[in-house]
């Protein structure tokens, strides 16, 4: 008995064929074949029933199916471990990343990642700023970036920049944006934010001094969605600025004046109680990254 006949028993149980379990271990049909026989012949059972059909599991094969899995699972932290004495990570690490357009410097992270660990498998993620930190304080994501007006709750978290937000509007307010007050702005209707973003928080604080919320048009989850329907003229809206800059040279809004509003970019973690195995390392290729400083009023290059 050796792991690469484990692998391949467990292989043709998941699958139910020989063939589709060849083809998912780079085997031919025939190596596959045999490596199932020696292993029958070193426990002495039968662990498939053949048909037509598929392969099946005799109850023997059912018994045994749970300990082969085990087996390989112990190999698999073995090798990790090894790989972890020798300074490189192995398996596979999830980060969170963002739904809008913002740049997160990800070449600079994956190439400090793929040059130090190799091995190591980064599986990235899109989701909304609060789901991001929900799911990395659930320790479904080993890290992640999330906006945020405030240190989030129940999750470590490092300050990477300050993100500058504004008010646009359609190109129809353009001769009287400068006229327009608060007031004036809580009677149109506004393109707003899912309340998982951090633009949604940001409309709660714009209007706070009114005491109100204005109509919602649309509500759009991404700063991308927001910039095209206040361009397509169905509401005004909060952007990133850089974003809205870029907007207002392509003629799509006009830039309400008298409002500035900011939130924070964050690098978020686990507890220290739940970090995992690759909490560090990938905290650090981040701050690295983002080792520059970032200015208040610029784009954010990768």
């Amino acid at each position: 008995m050796d792991l690469r006949q484990l692998r391949t028993f467990v292989a043709v149980a998941r699958e139910g064929s020989l063939s589709r379990a060849a083809g998912q271990l780079f085997l031919s049909i025939p190596a596959a074949s045999a490596q199932i026989r020696a292993l029958e012949d070193e426990f002495e059972v039968r662990l498939f029933t053949r048909t037509s059909k598929g392969m099946y599991l005799t109850s023997a094969g059912r018994r045994l199916l749970d300990e082969a899995q085990a087996t390989l699972d112990a190999a698999k932290h073995v090798t990790q471990t090894a790989e972890e004495i020798r300074g490189q990570l192995c398996g596979q690490a999830c980060i969170g990343i963002l739904t809008d357009s913002l740049s997160l410097r990800l070449g600079s992270i994956m190439a400090a990642l793929a040059e130090r660990h190799p091995k190591l498998d980064v599986r990235l993620q899109r989701d909304l700023s609060a789901r991001v930190i929900h799911r990395t304080r659930a320790t479904e994501f080993d890290g992640g970036f999330a906006l945020s007006g405030s240190a989030p709750d129940g999750v470590e978290a490092t300050f990477l920049a300050c993100i500058d937000l504004t008010v646009v509007l359609p190109l129809r307010f353009e001769q009287e944006v400068h006229r327009l007050q608060l007031a004036d702005l809580l009677a149109i209707p506004w393109v707003g934010s899912v309340s998982e973003c951090a633009l949604g928080s940001a409309m709660i604080d714009l209007f706070r001094p009114m005491d109100a919320l204005p109509k919602m048009s649309r509500i759009a989850d991404s700063d991308g969605a927001v910039r095209s329907l206040v361009a397509g003229g169905l509401g005004a809206g909060i952007l990133r600025r850089t974003e809205a800059e870029e907007a207002v040279e392509n003629g799509e809004v006009v830039i309400w004046p008298y409002w500035h509003g900011a939130v924070t970019l964050y690098w978020v973690w686990p507890s220290p109680a739940a970090n995992g195995p690759f909490t560090e390392v990938l905290r650090e290729s981040v701050l690295r990254a983002w080792r520059e400083p970032v200015s208040i009023a610029s784009p954010i290059a990768t």
